[in-house]
């Protein structure tokens, strides 16, 4: 495990802890750096107003984004305590090993925790729905006609190879890849570093390892490349911390596999409490539920009888219990089993891997947790997602952001050079253009969002001392169209996939003239 870790980043550090004499120490204060980096952070903040399931939830007690990552960071700690443990009664991990987790068992819990609290953080409004609004909007008519308007292609031209690289980052829009853009180039204020964490950190937040450009064309890759893991844009800082780890590229960190199963474990079960607090789901229902699939896979299992036995019997307490303390037990004893199968699975494939000869998660197809997990995911499917409550909002959600999204194309439907004259506030150039709506529109993108956009055309920081608008204006006249326009719709996107759930809805409706605040 110590060849996975590192306490270099991508831009030098220049903090105190970097000096100290202790490589444990080191590692460790980098780690706590790279924690303080993220929840001091606008974008982790921004969860709170992000739902888990119900969007623009007044009842605090449910979930949002923020406290399922909070959640899923307990998992992520308690994963990593179990498996110190057990590496150090193994007799099939070398002393080294056991030396390293040891040392440095504190520093990888702040890893996983960090990868736990930020696994989230890419997510647009409306969650799977917000996705969902982005790859349909990005297939739509209007954004050919704005790529077709904008680089003076026909419709054809548009469509064929050359051009079609400047769509697939949205075609297949997810929060994962935006999650790790975030980290890496949006929440700095240089535009270029983002927040600057470890290339150890970057490595194990990676739970997808491709991104379109080399994605392969094959399912044998599945699970780490059924989605993207990261953009075209931010392919140069990945591979730049696989190289400092010397994990070969487009492989998983071994961390990453415990942030993925500790999310695995918290939203399956706090989906269902979150259906309970709502009186959407019936714990009775609920109960029966569960205790009907536990007892086929009794006879599935015969060697796992006893947490199946343990886990209805929870549900199975006397009357006078309150309901949700059936439920608490039933949650407790659940994540607990499953906490200790994950570990004991990464020890006992411990070699593994640190080999990168892994190609199935910790919770796999054909195994009691993965089974146990399915029967909370089958119910919340058919009971949960598909109440009125929730799927009213996600309705709401998808209109509201394509809704956004459509506004926008006015942004992208201009030239190159009309662009430049929003950028440079050119009054005169505006006028004539008759840029006013499309100004007023600019004029609503963050200047962190435009600070990344500049950047990845100047290729530096635009804190660098070489930095200046006349460099800025050579570096820009020498970027080819088609490569400004890719950019300049990342910079719409991720203004809108940036937003909370209640701003974007406001946002809307401005755009759209319903409310006027």
């Amino acid at each position: 495990m110590q060849r996975y870790l590192t306490i270099e980043r991508h831009r030098k550090s220049t903090t105190k802890h970097s000096k100290l004499t202790s490589p444990y120490l080191r590692l460790l204060a980098a780690t706590q750096s790279d924690r303080a980096r993220l929840i001091y952070s606008a974008a982790f903040r921004r969860l709170q107003q992000k739902a888990q399931v119900f969007s623009l939830e007044s009842n605090s007690s449910v979930r949002s984004r923020l406290t399922h990552s909070i959640e899923v960071s307990h998992i992520g700690r308690y994963i990593v305590a179990t498996i110190s443990e057990l590496v150090q009664n193994s007799r099939n991990i070398n002393k080294d090993e056991k030396d390293c987790w040891k040392e440095n068992s504190l520093a990888i819990a702040n890893m996983v925790e960090i990868s736990c609290l930020a696994h989230d953080i890419g997510n647009p409004p409306f969650g799977h729905f917000g996705e969902a609004a982005i790859k349909e909007w990005a297939s739509s008519d209007n954004i050919h006609e704005a790529l077709v308007k904008s680089l003076s292609l026909n419709s054809e031209e548009a469509k064929s190879e050359s051009y079609k690289y400047l769509l697939e980052d949205f075609l297949v829009f997810d929060g994962n890849p935006q999650g790790f853009r975030i980290l890496t180039k949006l929440q700095g204020e240089d535009g270029l570093n983002g927040l600057n964490l470890t290339y150890s950190q970057l490595a194990s937040f990676l739970k997808y390892t491709y991104c379109p450009s080399d994605k392969p064309s094959d399912e044998l890759q599945l699970p780490f490349s059924k989605k993207i893991g990261y953009f075209d844009t931010e392919k140069e800082v990945i591979y730049k911390a696989w190289g400092e780890l010397k994990i070969t590229n487009n492989k998983r960190h071994p961390l990453s596999f415990l942030m993925e199963a500790s999310d695995d474990i918290s939203y399956c079960i706090s989906d269902i409490e979150d259906g309970i607090e709502k009186r959407i789901i019936d714990t009775r229902e609920f109960s029966n539920y569960v205790i009907n699939d536990l007892k086929k896979l009794k006879k599935i299992y015969k060697k796992d009888i006893k947490i199946c036995n343990e886990l209805i019997n929870s549900l199975e307490r006397e009357e006078d219990i309150q309901p949700i303390s059936k439920f608490l037990s039933f949650k407790t004893t659940l994540s607990n089993y499953l906490v200790e199968k994950v570990s004991k699975n990464f020890v006992k494939k411990y070699s593994q891997f640190m080999m990168f000869d892994v190609n199935e998660t910790l919770i796999a197809r054909k195994t009691i947790e993965y089974d146990l997990l399915d029967i909370l995911k089958n119910y919340t499917a058919n009971y949960l997602f598909t109440s009125y409550e929730a799927e009213k909002m996600e309705l709401s959600g998808f209109a509201i952001i394509k809704g956004i999204l459509d506004e926008f194309i006015k942004i992208l439907s201009l030239t190159k050079t009309q662009f430049s004259y929003l950028l440079t506030n050119n009054v005169k150039k505006i006028n004539i253009e008759k840029l006013h709506i499309e100004r007023r529109l600019f004029n609503r993108l963050p200047e962190k969002h435009l600070n990344a956009y500049k950047t990845a055309i100047a290729q530096i920081s635009v804190r660098d001392e070489k930095w200046s608008d006349d460099y800025f204006e050579k570096m820009y006249n020498k970027e080819k169209n088609e490569n400004e326009w890719h950019l300049r719709t990342h910079l719409v996107v991720d203004f809108v996939s940036g937003m909370t759930d209640q701003f974007s809805m406001e946002v809307y409706q401005l755009l759209k003239g319903i409310h006027i605040k």
